[in-house]
């Protein structure tokens, strides 16, 4: 509460802090304008002056209520003058100790919904609270502080409280530990002062809070003072009992359930931009990759607030929170939701494309009856789509689509490029070998994406000619590597074909191709938030990176000391970049075929308004050498892309480079 008129007179005619030592030596230190904080030399020598004085004094009291709201000037500035064990030390006989202070941090966003590898978690942690010793021959005195709900409490205050050795008396409204603990303080459009808590106290015993030894009630205008006459009479005669605090600690590591919003598709104006705010603030302060974007991730937050506004209907505001997402380019990023399925659709046709040169090629058939006796053949390129030309297809799915890459997009669109409703037509028209463009009808079916497990068919381990081994990790089992090695034991090479997503096998099989132990595999960052960006003091923010290196494991089984190539292309993504990174690592192993994907690191979920789940990368991943790969991929050692012809002669020009690479050297 702001002070009374003709109070704020008395007290603010000379810089703060003032004391005066009373009649009965009593040592009175006030402190009402806190602006005047704000000189340190001035402020440091007027403590000097009132500290000469307690050598004479038999108490001492600290009134510390403000004659306004103290605003951002001096903010913090009390506490640390009356902590400042220079200070403290002649005010006390014994050792003391504050409370500590409890915050919250998150090392990397924990998934609300489903699994991660990540590790990522929510955690409290607690700073020690000052340690407070006695000068040389200091006498100690007893010590009452008054405070308002403004007014701020030093650590001194709890310290000396806890030990016995102070009183704290309350005017007005009892501000609780808020008078002491951590804040964080901002500014809103219109003038408007946000201030928010941070933290909260651990008492020695356990509890939080404080305890007011005297409170009394806000005085008007006129009024006696008798919270100040209050703590002269404590320091007149002072018997408190020694405490340390209040309430009982909750219970730690049961927090609320995450809010999924799903209540409806199409939240209220209020939910729909704390959709914006909330995919801004987790890629602001969870998104390990947040350097390499290419956006002004400020600038889309402004962008996307009125069109999360004003967006009319579910599909449009499913579509705003998509394109956001997008805007951060890592192909982990995705926006999911009933609403964007229905308006993309999740049915394709009989048939699988890839863009090879620069256009979508037919280059397997999900189901070869229904595609053939449509007239759709494998190295068919499709020009459009339910009468759409590909390119402007393209263009308008693109913008809802994160991709880490150019290849990584082309993959993307490549399998959305076709898809429709359940039981829908695909009009298409495509081009043969001739050249000529024919029109083609097939029915949409979801149960087509269960032939999609797998890239390949044939043999998962085979003997290739040259006596080299051929091992498809899209399909090989961990309880298969083992026979793997076996078979391959006499074999010159091994080609491991990585143009998909493997089975977890990295951690089998490059332990059986380090020739060394304790090998760096890759380097993992993630960012670990420890505080809300800006507040008071000119601090921007506090936050820190968990670093770490990943090793490939040890085995006392026997290596394999013939080469290694891994095939690779825009299909190996994220674990199959990784074993990538292991096999390199392990043994040098020589990459064959396009750039990768560009997206690895342990991907985490959370939900925005409307049920829509968002994924990203959790953890920043790099070669173990310090190399990017999040934007670039694996990059091959042999460059080498099928073509439209290979694709209609059946060949598998990857591999056919990676054989004449094992035989030529070249």
């Amino acid at each position: 509460a702001a002070r009374p008129a003709a109070q704020r007179q008395e007290t603010t005619a000379e810089r703060h802090p003032v004391h005066r030592l009373t009649a009965d030596g009593v040592l009175v230190v006030t402190v009402s304008n806190y602006a005047d904080l704000t000189d340190f030399v001035g402020v440091g020598q007027r403590l000097q002056a009132a500290a000469a004085e307690l050598p004479k004094a038999r108490a001492a009291v600290f009134d510390l209520r403000p004659s306004a709201p103290p605003g951002e000037e001096g903010r913090g500035a009390l506490s640390y003058f009356l902590s400042d064990p220079a200070f403290v030390r002649a005010l006390i006989d014994a050792p003391a100790s504050a409370p500590g202070e409890r915050f919250r941090m998150h090392s990397g966003l924990a998934p609300q919904d489903g699994s991660t590898s990540g590790g990522y978690y929510s955690a409290f942690y607690t700073v020690d609270g000052r340690r407070f010793a006695p000068g040389k021959d200091a006498k100690g005195v007893p010590v009452v502080f008054v405070v308002d709900r403004h007014g701020e409490l030093p650590a001194s205050a709890l310290a000396l409280q806890a030990a016995g050795k102070a009183a704290i008396v309350v005017e007005g409204d009892a501000p609780g530990d808020a008078a002491v603990v951590t804040k964080h303080v901002f500014e809103l459009p219109g003038g408007v002062t946000v201030q928010m808590r941070r933290g909260e106290l651990v008492n020695a015993d356990g509890t939080s809070g404080l305890r007011a030894d005297a409170a009394l009630p806000e005085r008007a205008a006129g009024d006696e003072d008798r919270a100040l006459a209050a703590a002269l009479a404590l320091a007149r005669d002072f018997k408190v009992e020694r405490h340390a605090g209040g309430r009982p600690l909750p219970a730690l590591g049961s927090p609320p359930a995450e809010k999924v919003y799903a209540e409806t598709p199409y939240p209220s104006a209020e939910l729909r931009l704390l959709a914006a705010f909330r995919v801004w603030a987790v890629f602001n302060y969870f998104f390990p990759y947040k350097d390499l974007m290419r956006e002004d991730w400020d600038a889309t937050l402004r962008e996307f607030i009125p069109r999360m506004e004003g967006a009319k209907d579910a599909t449009e505001y499913h579509l705003a929170v998509a394109e956001m997402t997008a805007r951060t380019h890592d192909t982990h990023v995705g926006a999911r939701s009933q609403v964007l399925n229905e308006h993309f659709g999740v049915a394709p046709p009989p048939f699988v494309v890839r863009m090879i040169e620069g256009a979508p090629v037919v280059t397997r058939l999900l189901d070869e009856a229904a595609a053939r006796a449509a007239g759709v053949s494998v190295g068919d390129v499709v020009v459009s789509v339910d009468g759409e030309r590909v390119k402007d297809r393209r263009a308008r799915l693109a913008k809802y689509v994160s991709a880490s890459t150019p290849q990584a997009l082309d993959y993307m669109l490549a399998a959305r490029l076709l898809r429709g409703a359940e039981g829908s037509t695909a009009a298409l028209v495509v081009s043969g070998a001739d050249g000529k463009e024919r029109d083609v009808k097939l029915t949409r079916r979801a149960d087509y994406l269960k032939a999609l497990t797998s890239q390949r068919g044939g043999d998962v381990i085979k003997l290739l000619p040259g006596n080299v081994g051929y091992a498809d990790l899209e399909r090989l089992n961990v309880p298969e590597v083992d026979q793997m090695f076996e078979r391959f034991k006499d074999t010159r090479a091994i080609v491991f074909d990585m143009r998909g997503y493997p089975r977890g096998t990295a951690w089998a099989i490059a332990p059986r191709l380090a020739g060394q132990s304790s090998v760096v595999a890759a380097l993992f960052q993630r960012p670990v938030a420890m505080s809300p960006d800006g507040g008071a003091g000119g601090i921007g923010g506090q936050s820190t990176t968990y670093s770490f290196a990943q090793h490939i494991p040890r085995s006392d089984k026997w290596k394999y000391k013939g080469r290694t190539v891994m095939l690779i292309d825009e299909r190996a993504i994220s674990q199959s970049e990784h074993t990538g990174l292991f096999f390199e690592a392990a043994n040098g192993t020589k990459f064959v075929g396009s750039h990768s994907n560009g997206a690895n690191g342990d991907v985490t979920r959370f939900f925005v308004p409307g049920g829509i789940g968002v994924s990203l990368s959790g953890h920043s991943v790099r070669h173990a050498d310090g190399r990017q790969l999040q934007r670039v991929g694996l990059v091959p050692d042999v460059e080498v892309r099928p073509t439209i012809k290979g694709v209609r002669e059946g060949r598998d020009e990857v591999l056919e480079r990676a054989l004449e690479y094992l035989r030529d050297g070249r």
